[in-house]
């Protein structure tokens, strides 16, 4: 499997054999400018690579498989998963709101209690 790829920084375009970046014979360099990826990111982009592979290798008893993925396309899918994040950290917010809401009464009630005694 070869990745085309090209550099931000650049625009000059390079493939990679997927199996030298799995065997850890290539790295995400770009070959015009010297670019590089951060580690962490080429470490988890290689174990993806790795996992896609697996689960590419058990579909084949079935099916054949062809893959075309473009930035893109992610970048589309990402702004959206951003929006939803946003949304869902809106309603926590609301939600702690409400909570600190029930500590002071239980606070108020433990008071009375106390009273009580």
């Amino acid at each position: 499997m070869t990745i085309d790829l090209t550099c931000q920084k650049c625009e000059g375009t390079f493939e990679l054999a997927a199996q030298d970046l799995i065997e850890g014979t290539e790295k995400l360099v770009c070959p015009h400018c010297g670019q590089k990826s951060p580690t962490n990111i080429q470490e988890d982009f290689v174990a993806a690579l790795t996992e896609m592979r697996t689960q590419v290798a058990a579909l084949s008893k079935r099916f054949a498989v062809s893959l075309s993925l473009e930035t893109e396309d992610l970048e589309d899918e990402l702004d959206e998963d951003e929006e939803s994040d946003e949304d869902e950290e809106s309603d926590d917010e609301e939600l702690d709101f409400d909570e600190d809401e029930d500590e002071e009464s239980d606070d108020e009630d433990y008071d009375e209690d106390e009273d009580e005694r």
